[in-house]
């Protein structure tokens, strides 16, 4: 990290979504520096204002200052190009530029299990958050959440006192401890995991920002578990991301006059896994870690046409959609389509939720 990359990350004068472009262009921060305005601005990526409000502003004393307190607090900053940046973030919807963060990044071979819920949870909800994270950590699973009131914060809590590890996605700047009454765990995580962010240091958590952070806390997960959420809620919006991102979904039960399970119960009924016990759970896990690496010709599916294995091969033991596997397979979506339903009907396939196929290894 270097105070060029400081502030290109933290810099408001370019989108995300700019900032993405231009690095799909420049190999790094450094390179983009050196290039020249007219080499920029023939990209038509910035414009001339925004160009001249970076390169005024990058240099500043206020910047400069910035980042001498965010090294010296500790925090570190990993740019999209750099070798710890979680690989399975590169390649999410509107994926992060950066992540400024607190603690260590998870490894490349680490098990990520997301956990979600109702900030306002019941005493339910509280025990199984804390149970479960206890029982994934106990069993070499990392706890990823949002470090918010209720189910994110006893999630982070059972991972912690399960001996694992667990990483906090925030909703402002890793330098302001949100909400107040998580400070324990706040200032705990970072020796146990990661207190995550892709905002700036000193940006105040807003409503916008929730909703898009959520999508980094499924797309760092294997597999997002919702203990607790009214039909409609911030953990839907994470469950909607995760399976955008063809990952896992897992809701925990709950009486059907009670409107913090009436969340999870749709869930279910719309095909989402169900959490029954944290043994069979982890059972369900462990399929779905299992190399899917193999080949047309260690299949052995006697009586599949070739379509029929082509189509099998590229779905494995996590959910994809049709549209996944079609850039997998060179097949038209008609014949894509015409081969599922034929997978399904003979159980070689099977439907987890809302078009989201598995292997069925039933």
């Amino acid at each position: 990290m270097n105070t060029e990359e400081f502030a290109f990350a933290s810099t408001r004068q370019f989108t995300r979504g700019k900032k993405r472009k231009l690095l799909e262009i420049f190999n790094d921060v450094r390179e983009f520096l050196n290039a020249s305005d007219k080499k920029v601005m023939s990209l038509g990526i910035v414009t001339e204002e925004e160009l001249k409000a970076f390169q005024r502003e990058a240099p500043s004393l206020k910047m400069q200052e910035a980042f001498r307190h965010f090294t010296e607090a500790g925090y570190k900053l990993a740019m999209n190009y750099d070798n710890d940046f979680p690989e399975s973030l590169r390649y999410i919807h509107e994926p992060p530029v950066a992540l400024f963060y607190n603690g260590t990044l998870p490894g490349r071979a680490e098990k990520l299990v997301a956990m979600v819920g109702a900030r306002r949870c019941t005493a339910y909800g509280r025990v199984m958050a804390t149970k479960i994270a206890f029982e994934l950590a106990s069993h070499g699973y990392s706890v990823v959440s949002g470090m918010a009131y209720g189910v994110d914060g006893h999630s982070h809590r059972g991972a912690l006192e399960g001996g694992g590890m667990t990483y906090a996605f925030v909703a402002s700047g890793i330098d302001i401890c949100y909400p107040e009454a998580n400070r324990d765990i706040y200032e705990k995580i970072p020796e146990h995991g990661a207190v995550i962010s892709e905002f700036a240091p000193s940006t105040r958590p807003l409503p916008e920002f929730f909703p898009d952070r959520n999508r980094l806390i499924s797309g760092l997960s294997q597999a997002v578990l919702v203990i607790e959420a009214r039909e409609r809620s911030g953990s839907l919006i994470t469950a909607d991301f995760a399976l955008d991102q063809g990952k896992d979904v897992y809701a925990l039960p709950g009486k059907v006059t009670d409107p913090l399970s009436a969340g999870c119960n749709k869930l279910i009924w719309q095909g989402a896994g169900i959490i029954r016990s944290t043994d069979s759970l982890i059972d369900e896990l462990q399929i779905g870690t299992q190399s899917d690496s193999i080949s047309l010709s260690e299949i052995k599916k006697p009586d599949l046409t070739q379509e029929e294995l082509l189509v099998y091969s590229a779905f494995d033991f996590s959910a994809k959609s049709i549209d996944e596997v079609q850039g997998e397979c060179g097949l038209t979506l008609l014949e894509i389509l015409g081969a599922v339903s034929s997978l399904c009907q003979r159980g070689y396939l099977k439907e987890v939720f809302l078009n989201h196929y598995v292997r069925n290894n039933a």
